[in-house]
């Protein structure tokens, strides 16, 4: 996600779009020390977009640019996720994420809450809808990856409801974490583990 983000800074910083696809033909290309493969640009593709650091275009074949808010996270010289999950001031968070109940359940809808407890759930919004899209392509048995989308189903109704208990957040945020580790051996699977540390982190 880092090593593509910088690559499409780097070629297309002026926004126009670029075929993300010719970043699998560049030294960047790498994970690990592996090869990084199209299912893989794909995930970090739909990780970028969701926070809109990218955004996709409808040409033939499909192209991305990179939007104002993504300038500005290369322009940290950090991490993706340390941009996206840099503290907001005060204790009330206005979250909203395209499409956050989409991916799991395929209602087309926008999510915006405000919340004064003290509780960010925009974290937990992201790691909900993140498994949810990922979960397909993790390699788990059929009922590992029904189960896995449930509890993911379970932590996106709780983090979008009027007052997210912390208590539940941490309970099924948990239960995520314990799942996906049974099944990391993806570069998927990694990063919704490290996606869960952080939203658990969050609470404390």
């Amino acid at each position: 996600m880092d090593a593509f983000h910088r690559w499409l800074f780097d070629a297309a910083g002026d926004q126009k779009p670029i075929n993300p696809v010719l970043f699998l033909a560049t030294p960047a290309a790498y994970f690990a020390g592996s090869e990084i493969i199209g299912a893989e640009l794909h995930e970090a593709l739909a990780h970028l977009s969701q926070p809109k650091l990218i955004e996709h275009i409808d040409t033939e074949p499909p192209t991305v640019a990179i939007t104002p808010q993504g300038v500005s996270c290369a322009l940290t010289g950090g991490s993706v996720q340390d941009y996206v999950n840099q503290p907001r001031p005060g204790t009330t968070y206005n979250t909203y994420l395209p499409n956050a109940k989409g991916v799991i359940i395929g209602e087309q809808q926008n999510f915006t809450q405000n919340n004064t407890d003290g509780v960010d759930p925009t974290l937990f919004v992201q790691l909900a809808g993140y498994v949810g899209q990922v979960s397909p392509i993790l390699g788990l048995p059929d009922e590992d990856r029904v189960e896995l989308e449930r509890v993911a189903q379970e932590l996106h109704t709780e983090a979008t409801s009027g007052n997210p208990e912390p208590g539940r957040l941490r309970q099924f945020a948990t239960q995520l974490k314990d799942k996906l580790l049974e099944g990391a051996t993806t570069m998927a699977a990694t990063q919704g583990i490290q996606m869960a540390e952080q939203a658990l982190a969050a609470l404390m």
